[in-house]
């Protein structure tokens, strides 16, 4: 715009001087008074839904009080059927949703609901009055139906009216602005898009009105101020542009490390819970392994909907600890998982002034580790004490066994030297019988130290169990215990297995005694066999692994046994019986020992006051059974003047050995060591050597036979020891020596033995 266009302009301002915009825009305001009819219509809205409101409420006082004044009688007779029937009339009335009555007590006598019921009830409560006191409650709910009924007429009717006047509005509105209002605006529009599109030059010569010249005047001023704008914009926009660029590679290298992070989160073996204050679980990390539930079914969810009570107890009291004193705290929790306990440690750590984070760990399996850990520990403890007990009890033994063998031998002799009606004859028996006892318990002992299984046969349990049955010690039980019943469940297809039936047997005769003591009022012992294949290991008393068992099991009624007690019961003399009365206090060791000799395995269920289970499992062959031996006469293994060398470092056993051969027809001869042995046979040819297998000091009876058949081989020896068969026996066994023959001495047994061997061909 030039200097010579102002002139113009100003005649043109000063011919329309008389007229005004704000005179234009009052003629459109007279027509808002529209909305004041708006308003009334709205304030008589109000005041009649006040009303309808208020007639209600009364209607539910007057209905309340007359159903307290109609109850009085029926709550005071307690006519149950008759305050039925009052409160279905009353709900058959229209604004009437529910009705409750109680009797002093609170306990409820009617209550019914017409209908799903209101959002919105409006209710009363009543108390009934006989005689100054309280008998009863009456409640009545009344439905808004009818009122929201009424209400919505009338506000339908003030919505009508509206909506015609807010027509009539609109029309005259359109029309006044039309002709007062759009045209001038439309001009200055126009003037504001060619500023706009870029003419900042255009000067709005165009517009009339004094408020829009106003409002021109104005524009031309931003115009300018835009234009100068635009030109440092262009500038800014440079320097914005390459900021940009940076931060939208800064924005890709955080997006990078939070994807890295996520998937380390979501990766790792432990959970990340985000809780607040209130135990509300905000967030979820990590493995969905152990989450019984999906994370979208928990989240936003307190943890008391979703643990256990008492594990919710918990670790909202360590979130209090956390946040107050801003501390680590680490703990434990237990919690049924797929069908089992599962462990889980827990370390929370303060996120915020009002949240923590919890790394939940599944530790099932290093619990459980550490459980089999201890458990192994305790078992190979037990087992070192029984070895030791039992390395203590094979020495005393041993040195026992040569203690024996006059008590056990000698009477032998000396019976065969006196006549049938000697008066000497019932002593020296008693003395034989003695001393066959003590080595009885000398077998106990040897069993107690792993050195007891001195026979090897293929057997079968049941064989063993009925020839108990038929023994003297069961009678002998059986009349001590005469309340005591047996009953025997037995396989009849039962698998034999390998092991020495004295052992066996003496087993079952402990186990079916200590159960016989356990019930001294009386009772029933249950004796069974069967087969069972073990598919994975077994854990229990012992870990039974693997493998095709033969089980012997013997339950009783009686006492039980205690839990502290039960890791003891197989300890040598640990017992709860009378000593001297019930046994020697080696029984249930004996038993531990035998079953350990035959690679077998023991499980023990008791409970105090109703019985006790011994299960024994015992590996089965599938060898056939040995045929029983017939027996023989003294004529079968008599000697016949065949030269015989014992070998022995014990002076006693050497003498004993001496006379038991020479009466049964052998010439002997006898040295003290291993050493002196060699010697012997260098100068002197002998049939067949005795050799002890434990000599001291000098070369045992492994070495001593080694040399002898070095230096004549083929030579015949048998092995005698006071311990069982141990796997230095068995190898000069293998190397060709004879029988084993267990001291004491007995004559039969040391004459079979040589004279089989004797017999063998070479």
């Amino acid at each position: 715009m030039n200097k010579t266009q102002l002139p113009k302009l100003s005649k043109k301002f000063l011919f329309f001087h008389g007229r005004s915009l704000s005179r234009e825009l009052a003629i459109s305001l007279i027509l808002l008074l529209v909305l004041f009819q708006g308003l009334l219509l709205a304030y008589v809205y109000s005041r009649q839904s006040r009303f309808l409101m208020q007639e209600l409420e009364k209607k539910a006082d007057d209905l309340a009080a007359n159903l307290s004044a109609i109850l009085i009688v029926p709550l005071w007779d307690f006519d149950d059927e008759q305050i039925g029937k009052i409160g279905m009339s009353f709900l058959k009335n229209d604004v009437v949703n529910e009705v409750h009555i109680k009797n002093s007590t609170g306990t409820t006598l009617f209550r019914a609901r017409r209908g799903a019921g209101t959002p919105g009830r409006i209710r009363r409560s009543v108390d009934i009055i006989y005689k100054n006191q309280m008998i009863g409650q009456a409640e009545l709910f009344f439905s808004l139906g009818t009122y929201d009924r009424d209400l919505s007429w009338f506000r339908n009717t003030i919505l009508l009216v509206l909506l015609g006047s807010l027509i009539m509005i609109l029309v005259t509105t359109g029309i006044l602005l039309r002709i007062f209002m759009r045209h001038p605006l439309t001009i200055l529009q126009k003037g504001i898009d060619r500023v706009a599109r870029g003419d900042y030059g255009y000067g709005f010569e165009e517009i009339h009105h004094r408020e829009l010249a106003g409002i021109a005047s104005r524009f031309k001023e931003m115009a300018a101020g835009i234009q100068a704008r635009e030109r440092s914009l262009q500038v800014i926009n440079k320097e914005l542009q390459s900021e940009i660029a940076e931060r939208k590679h800064a924005e890709n290298r955080i997006r990078q490390s939070e994807a890295r992070n996520r998937a380390l989160l979501n990766a790792m073996p432990d959970m990340m819970f985000h809780l607040d204050r209130n135990g509300l679980l905000l967030d979820f990390k990590g493995t969905r392994e152990d989450l019984q539930i999906p994370p979208e079914d928990f989240l936003k969810k307190g943890i008391n909907k979703v643990m256990p009570t008492k594990i919710s107890a918990l670790i909202l009291t360590k979130i209090e600890q956390v946040l107050t004193t801003r501390r680590v705290q680490i703990f434990e929790y237990e919690l049924p998982l797929k069908g089992k306990m599962s462990y889980f440690e827990c370390r929370m750590v303060a996120f915020s002034e009002d949240s923590v984070l919890a790394l939940v760990r599944n530790v099932t399996e290093s619990k459980q580790a550490a459980a089999d850990k201890f458990r192994l520990e305790q078992q190979l403890r037990k087992a070192q004490k029984m070895e030791a007990i039992g390395t203590l009890a094979g020495g005393v033994a041993h040195d026992l066994n040569n203690v024996l063998s006059g008590l056990v031998s000698y009477p032998e002799l000396i019976l065969l030297d006196l006549p049938q009606d000697s008066p000497l004859r019932q002593s020296i028996l008693t003395i034989q019988k003695s001393g066959e006892k003590a080595a009885n318990i000398v077998q106990d002992l040897l069993t107690l130290a792993r050195r007891g299984v001195s026979v090897s046969e293929v057997v079968n349990m049941n064989h063993i169990i009925t020839e108990y049955l038929k023994s003297p010690e069961y009678k002998k039980l059986n009349q001590y215990y005469p309340q005591v019943k047996l009953e025997v469940d037995l396989e009849p297809e039962l698998l034999p297995v390998t092991g020495s039936p004295v052992h066996l047997s003496k087993t079952i005769m402990n186990l079916v005694a200590n159960a016989a003591e356990a019930m001294p009022d009386g009772g029933t012992i249950w004796v069974s066999s069967h087969n069972r294949y073990i598919d994975k290991p077994v854990r229990g008393y012992d870990d039974i692994q693997e493998g095709d068992y033969v089980i012997l099991k013997v339950r009783d009624a009686g006492i039980g046994i205690a839990e502290k007690d039960i890791e003891r019961i197989f300890e040598p003399f640990y017992t709860k019986k009378a000593m001297g009365r019930s046994g020697t206090g080696l029984g249930m060791a004996v038993v531990w020992g035998t079953v350990k000799d035959h690679n077998g395995y023991i499980d023990v269920h008791s409970i105090e006051g109703r019985g006790t289970e011994f299960s024994i499992y015992l590996p089965a062959c599938r060898q056939p059974g040995t045929e029983p031996q017939r027996q023989l006469s003294m004529e079968d293994y008599r000697g016949q003047g065949e030269f015989v060398l014992v070998v022995d470092d014990v002076e006693e056993q050497r003498a004993i050995a001496c006379e038991i051969l020479t009466r049964l027809g052998y010439r002997v001869d006898s040295v003290a060591s291993g050493e002196l042995a060699v010697d012997y046979l260098q100068a002197q040819r002998v049939d067949i050597v005795v050799l002890d297998m434990i000599m001291n000091p000098g070369i045992d009876g492994l070495e001593t036979f080694k040399q002898i058949i070095h230096d004549h081989p083929g030579q015949k020896a048998i092995i005698a020891s006071g311990f069982s068969e141990s796997e230095r026996v068995r190898e000069a066994q293998r190397l060709g020596a004879g029988a084993y023959v267990k001291k004491p001495y007995l004559m039969e047994k040391i004459a079979i033995a040589i004279r089989q061997e004797l017999n063998r061909t070479t």
